[in-house]
């Protein structure tokens, strides 16, 4: 490899003057970069040797410290600076920083160019790169037999770390542990949060992440901070063919890492991407068959039970089902692109459904779950026995401890809604699943304020939209309601919504005006402009009914 110090030794270079850092004077050159942008830093690799005049540092002591912090961290090799532009002389300051870092510092004479000093180095490092290829090769054929043999994350973070010989974290996108290699040092595990049953690494360590960093694909150093004390962070997006399936994070605390750790961690990424596609498919595969069983059972295809005994399935055909339709009414994701949308999206819902999937399997072994564009569908098997009110108890029980779980394991935003059909023995499960899907079909435009529905709780609601058409129901409300609904919208007046708390009340005063907050005397005045714009007279029950019929389907159609 070519050191910095056989770099000082080649005739070219003789007049060049090392003025900080000599300890660091066997570190390896495995590049040049020319750096005179102060928002390049994240561009520069390993093992680089930097060129610069000192311009975007020139004038500020601690932009200039906050640099050299910053390329000891990316493990530079050498800093070369030209000072007689722009600095003057090298800064004591930079020099002391740079001695107790062992980050050498050579000054460049006045009239050398920038592209020979390139030139020169590349020639060197040119001669060296049979070595490279060798490593290169030797660390592809382990990460190779890892993936052939389903070695799995585990496996391929403690090579990692064998490898580069400091703690790997492997992160999905979102951020969530996949598995962690630090057996000398509890850092990772004393940092990470436990949310419900997922480990999250803490994303706002690092405060100034470029954004869509993660399509540079290339590592980016920042710091790590544990226990009062600083730590370099190597963050390496793993990031192919558009597809981001998460972050290697290298902490260095036993040593730096050097050029033969960056073909590390490159062929650990693509073990890695190899890896989520592998148990991608393994996953989709199964909740495939699974799902493609509950539509052939949901759809009343399996019409007896020897038909239902040919499928590899635990359900107990001796108990009855009630289906049970988990929708994602918020899902806190911030975006404007409606493809990234659906892909966190689906991300999500898969990450719920293995969640879910452990979560359930001791706590109810009578119900079985599958997945479906932003729903978790659930059969939930109960006693033939038991009575309906224990069975109902035992519904919303089920469906509100479900439904608190996966709202628990993702952002406060994230919001669940529940529909229950009817409990039915197993081959009439179709009309129970038609019976939650219907429910949904109801609340469409509802505020959802309550999150667990009962389709017997909207059973009338149901029969209106099946037996009355959407025109019929049109001309229905519009005779009652016509002259009071536009009335509300001329004067921006709300005696519509009135009308319905004053019929949900029984014509109670009383308390039809504490539900609606107003005085008494308010309430009155309202009901004797109802009066005049209603087609109908109030005090009687057939008109009574008319009208809450006629409110109802105005909500159900409007």
């Amino acid at each position: 490899m070519l050191t910095v110090n056989h770099f000082l030794q080649l005739a070219p270079f003789k007049t060049f003057k090392l003025v900080a850092g000599a300890n660091g004077l066997e570190n390896d050159i495995t590049g040049v970069n020319i750096l005179d942008n102060p928002n390049a830093s994240d561009w520069l690799s390993a093992g680089e040797l930097l060129i610069t005049s000192g311009y975007f540092f020139s004038e500020n002591t601690e932009i200039q410290k906050r640099f050299i912090q910053r390329f000891k961290e990316i493990n530079c090799s050498a800093i070369c600076i030209k000072p007689h532009i722009y600095l003057k002389g090298i800064p004591q300051s930079m020099r002391d920083l740079a001695n107790e870092l062992a980050l050498p510092i050579i000054e460049i004479p006045y009239g050398i160019a920038f592209s020979k000093i390139m030139n020169i180095v590349m020639g060197e490092i040119s001669g060296r790169m049979n070595e490279r290829n060798q490593a290169s090769l030797a660390i592809h054929s382990q990460f190779f037999e890892i993936s052939l043999h389903g070695g799995g994350m585990k496996k391929i973070a403690a090579s990692l770390a064998k490898m580069v010989q400091n703690p790997i974290v492997l992160i999905d996108s979102d951020w969530s542990v996949i598995a962690c290699n630090d057996n000398k040092h509890p850092l990772i595990q004393e940092t990470i949060k436990k949310i419900g049953n997922t480990f999250t690494f803490p994303i706002e360590f690092f405060t100034d992440l470029p954004t869509n960093f993660e399509r540079i694909k290339k590592p980016i150093t920042r710091p790590f901070f544990f226990a009062e004390k600083e730590y370099p962070c190597v963050i390496v997006p793993v990031y192919f063919d558009t597809v981001h399936y998460g972050f290697i994070l290298v902490v260095q605390i036993e040593r730096p890492l050097i050029d033969f750790d960056y073909i590390a961690l490159e062929n650990g990424s693509m073990a890695f991407a190899l890896e989520q596609i592998r148990l991608f498919e393994i996953e989709r595969t199964e909740n495939r068959i699974r799902r493609d069983f509950f539509d052939h059972l949901l759809s009343g295809q399996i019409k007896d039970l020897d038909a239902l005994a040919t499928y590899d399935t635990p359900i107990d055909p001796t108990l009855n089902y009630t289906v049970l339709i988990l929708s994602l009414q918020k899902s806190g994701i911030q975006t404007d692109s409606l493809m990234k949308k659906k892909q966190a999206e689906d991300r999500i819902m898969k990450s719920l459904l293995s969640s879910l999937t452990s979560y359930t399997a001791n706590r109810f072994p009578h119900l079985h779950l599958f997945s479906r564009k932003n729903q978790l569908v659930l059969l939930l098997g109960t006693d033939p026995k038991s009575s309906a009110f224990k069975t109902h108890n035992e519904l919303s029980d089920t469906a509100e401890r479900i439904r608190m779980y996966l709202e628990q394991q993702g952002p406060a935003e994230r919001n669940f809604f529940c529909t229950i059909g009817s409990t039915l023995p197993i081959l009439e499960l179709a009309q129970s699943f038609e019976e939650a899907k219907k429910v949904i079909q109801l609340l469409e435009n509802d505020s959802k304020e309550e999150k667990i529905y009962f389709f017997d709780d909207v059973y009338f609601d149901s029969f209106l939209v099946d037996s009355i058409s959407k025109e019929q129901g049109k001309k229905f409300y519009t005779h009652y309601l016509d002259t009071l609904l536009t009335y509300d919208l001329e004067n921006k007046t709300n005696f519509t919504l009135t009308l319905k708390a004053y019929l949900a009340h029984h014509l109670n005063i009383a308390t039809t005006s504490r539900a609606l907050f107003i005085h008494r005397n308010t309430l009155l005045y309202r009901i004797k402009k109802i009066k005049m714009l209603l087609p109908v007279a109030l005090d009687q029950e057939k008109n009574t009914f008319a009208l809450q019929l006629a409110l109802r389907l105005y909500d159900l159609h409007h």
